[in-house]
């Protein structure tokens, strides 16, 4: 009886946790057509492959740099815009919101060196926008909260990089609404 009452705990769990996962995933592709998050899904999602491509490029300063530019250039298509990028486990390998320092002279901050030691900032997969497209099927997430760069309330979408287990991480783009 009491291997039977576990097996039913156990098939009820995975029942539940897989619905849960059905509706977050769902949402996030429902919440990509609502402002604010429709224009930024639609400055993001046509870059995601170039985004791709510089990530899986990096392997030193001068290629990072293109990375940056290419980021930096995207956020200044939309006003208050912050990208991040991260690997699949949530390391950043960009962050807007940080200074780039291609001299390393800063505790944290955007560069090739800090992206190898884990500086840039702290680990980002705690943020919804940056797990959630690593864990659906979709490859998207979406979120409205308090930033802990600006500490104002941003809406956030993200993308992941590639095919589902088999990417390079997650760009993500905030705006303050």
């Amino acid at each position: 009886m009491k291997i039977k009452k576990l097996l039913l705990a156990a098939a009820t769990t995975a029942l539940i946790s897989t619905a849960s996962f059905q509706t977050s995933a769902e949402t996030a592709a429902h919440l990509v057509t609502t402002a604010p998050y429709n224009k930024l899904y639609a400055l993001l999602k046509p870059n995601a492959p170039a985004i791709k491509t510089l990530v899986d490029g990096t392997v030193d300063q001068i290629s990072y740099g293109k990375l940056v530019t290419f980021a930096r250039k995207l956020e200044a298509k939309l006003a208050n815009s912050r990208v991040t990028i991260t690997l699949p486990d949530g390391t950043a390998v960009f962050d807007g919101g940080k200074k780039d320092d291609p001299g390393n002279t800063l505790k944290q901050g955007n560069s090739y060196k800090h992206y190898q030691e884990k500086t840039i900032t702290e680990n980002l997969n705690t943020r919804l926008s940056n797990l959630d497209p690593q864990e659906h099927t979709d490859g998207l997430g979406a979120e409205t909260r308090l930033s802990s760069v600006t500490k104002k309330k941003e809406a956030f979408v993200g993308i992941r990089l590639g095919a589902h287990l088999n990417n390079s991480g997650t760009a993500r783009i905030s705006v303050k609404p």
